[in-house]
C-alpha cells in the first residue's frame, strides 16, 4: 500500500541519518542492527496487510449471512401472507386435516445458501454430461424457467441430491438456454457440498469450457482450486487460485484466492 511504503522510506532515511552521524568506530557494529530494525518493520507491515485482508474477507462474510437472513425474513413473510390469504379474520383454522395450499414462489436472487461441505461424502452420484441432441420439441420459455426455478429451488432447501438431478437434466433438455451456464454451476455446487469432489471439478470444468464468457466463469474457477485442494493436487489448485488473483485483482474473488493460498503456504503446501 503507497502508505506502507512511505512509511519504510521515512523509516530508512531515519535509519541511514542515524548511521552516518555516528562515530567511525560504532558505525559497522550498528549497520547490521540497523539493517534487522529495517527488516522487523517490513515484517511487521507485511503482518498488518495480511491483517487487513482477513478484516476484509471477515466483511464480506458477514454481508453475505447478513443478505440471507433478509433473503429468510422476507420469504417468511411471505409465507404468512399466503397463508392469510383469502380467509376472512374472523375464521379460524379448521382441526381437521387440509391439504396443503399451492403458492406462487416469488422470484428470488441468484444466490442460494450454501453450506460448508458436509462432513462424511453423500450418496450423490454422477448423472452424466449434458447432451445436446436433447429433446426440446415440447420446450416453451416458462417451461424453461419453471425448471430452473424448480432446480434452484431444491439447492436453496438444502435438497442437493435432487438438485443435481433438476439441473442435469434441465442441462440435458435446454442446453442452449439462457440459465444453462448458471445450471452449471449450481450443479458443481450441489456436488461440492456434498464432498462429491471428482463430480464437482467435472462441473466447474465444464463450465469454463462451454461457457467461457459466463458471468460465473471466475465463480467456477475459484471452485476448481478449491476442488483441487481438497482433492489434494496442490501444483493444480495453486495454478487455478494464482489464476484468480490475475484475471480478477480487486475483487472478494482474488481475497478469497488469496486466502486459500495462505492457508496452503502455511501448511507447507508450497
Amino acid at each position: 500500500m503507497p502508505g506502507d511504503h512511505r512509511a519504510v522510506l521515512r523509516m530508512a532515511s531515519f535509519v541511514l541519518a542515524i548511521a552516518i552521524s555516528a562515530p567511525a568506530a560504532a558505525q559497522q557494529a550498528s549497520n547490521q542492527q540497523m539493517v534487522d530494525l529495517v527488516l522487523q518493520i517490513q515484517q511487521l507491515q507485511d503482518e498488518i496487510r495480511m491483517l487487513r485482508g482477513q478484516l476484509e474477507e471477515q466483511a464480506f462474510e458477514i454481508e453475505n449471512l447478513k443478505r440471507r437472513q433478509r433473503d429468510q425474513y422476507l420469504d417468511l413473510d411471505q409465507r404468512i401472507s399466503e397463508a392469510g390469504a383469502g380467509r376472512p379474520a374472523s375464521a379460524q383454522p379448521s382441526t381437521a386435516a387440509q391439504p396443503p395450499a399451492s403458492r406462487v414462489i416469488p422470484p428470488q436472487e441468484d444466490v442460494p445458501e450454501v453450506r460448508a461441505p458436509m462432513e462424511t461424502p453423500s450418496t450423490v452420484t454422477g448423472l452424466g454430461a449434458p447432451q445436446a441432441s436433447a429433446r426440446t420439441g415440447e420446450a416453451t420459455p416458462e417451461a424453461e424457467k419453471q425448471a430452473y426455478d424448480s432446480a434452484f429451488q431444491a439447492l436453496k432447501e438444502l435438497r442437493y441430491a435432487d438438485a443435481a438431478s433438476a439441473f442435469t437434466a434441465f442441462l440435458n433438455r435446454y442446453p442452449g438456454s439462457e440459465y444453462a451456464d448458471n445450471a452449471q454451476y449450481w450443479l458443481g455446487e450441489s456436488y461440492y457440498v456434498t464432498r462429491n469432489y471428482e463430480l464437482a471439478l467435472e462441473a466447474f470444468e465444464g463450465l469454463q469450457q462451454r461457457f467461457p464468457d459466463s458471468s460465473k466463469s471466475g465463480d467456477a474457477l475459484l471452485k476448481i482450486g478449491y476442488t483441487h485442494y481438497e482433492l489434494k493436487n496442490w501444483d493444480l489448485a495453486r495454478a487455478a487460485l494464482s489464476q484468480v488473483q490475475e484475471q480478477y485483482p480487486d475483487t472478494s474473488l482474488a481475497r478469497l484466492a488469496e486466502s486459500r493460498l495462505r492457508s496452503m503456504r502455511l501448511e507447507g503446501r508450497f
